[in-house]
């Protein structure tokens, strides 16, 4: 006997203001986080999460991360106090940092891995993305989603609202979680930029500063786009066209690129 698991996917967006944390991913698109893993019980939920974006936003983003840990006041999704909030950064450079984090919640409507915990089981895979207002949710499931649905539905605090995107077939969390899935719009027109002006040409007819200033943009947050739209067809390439196993301990987002 076996079940057949499922996938929901559905999607928290933040108003601005809402949360602190969520506002820099808000006036910065280049940020981006992702979960690498996460564990739920009722009395805990720790995870491992890889948050990359230009080295300034990074810098913002360890000190919005340090301030909510430490302040007594934060509140969860939807509404329980947050009785503590513990994080190590694993490993950080310029680009990228990896955290792992615990978080406990008092007593009240808690947020979504202690609902899931409580109505699919301790143990579900679940994994998220944050980019923009946008907060998503993927968690595999071999029963009903909907208790879990309900409840937090009912219970998100102000300025948070909740999207259904899916139910059925597991695609998403069937891949490889490390690598980013698509460009985002400033990566794709940062390498658009750099083929129509002739950086990858012999010589080179335009450089990195060159190509900012035509573009309007800092020459770092240019040379980031630049740098993760690289990766991404890096390994694109990889994916199709070599011998190659993306599930060894290499990431691609962690090169450093030539300039």
């Amino acid at each position: 006997m076996y079940s057949i698991m499922r996938e929901f996917v559905f999607t928290i967006e933040y108003e601005k203001g809402a949360d602190e944390v969520m506002d820099l991913f808000i006036e910065h698109p280049d940020l981006y986080a992702r979960s690498m893993e996460i564990n739920a019980t009722s009395e805990a939920v720790w995870g491992i999460e890889k948050v990359v974006g230009p080295a300034a936003v990074l810098d913002e983003f360890d000190d919005a991360l340090e301030r909510v840990a430490n302040d007594p006041s934060t509140i969860g999704m939807c509404g329980a106090s947050v009785t503590e909030y513990e994080y190590t950064t694993l490993s950080s450079n310029a680009e990228s940092r990896k955290i792992h984090w615990l978080r406990r919640e008092g007593d009240g409507p808690r947020s979504i891995p202690f609902v899931a915990a409580k109505h699919i089981g301790e143990g579900l895979i679940m994994r998220t993305e944050r980019r923009g207002n946008q907060y998503r949710w993927r968690l595999l499931i071999d029963g009903t989603a909907s208790e879990t649905y309900e409840e937090v539905r009912a219970n998100l605090r102000e300025g948070l609202s909740l999207t259904v995107e899916r139910l059925g077939t597991p695609p998403c969390l069937l891949e490889d979680s490390r690598v980013q899935q698509t460009l985002t719009p400033e990566q794709k027109s940062a390498l658009e930029a750099a083929i129509e002006r002739g950086y990858y040409e012999e010589p080179r007819q335009q450089s990195v500063t060159e190509i900012a200033e035509d573009v309007g943009v800092s020459r770092s947050t240019f040379q980031y786009r630049l740098n993760r739209a690289e990766a991404w067809l890096a390994q694109q390439f990889a994916a199709d066209s070599l011998d190659v196993d993306l599930n060894v301990d290499l990431d691609l987002e962690d090169i450093e690129f030539i300039q």
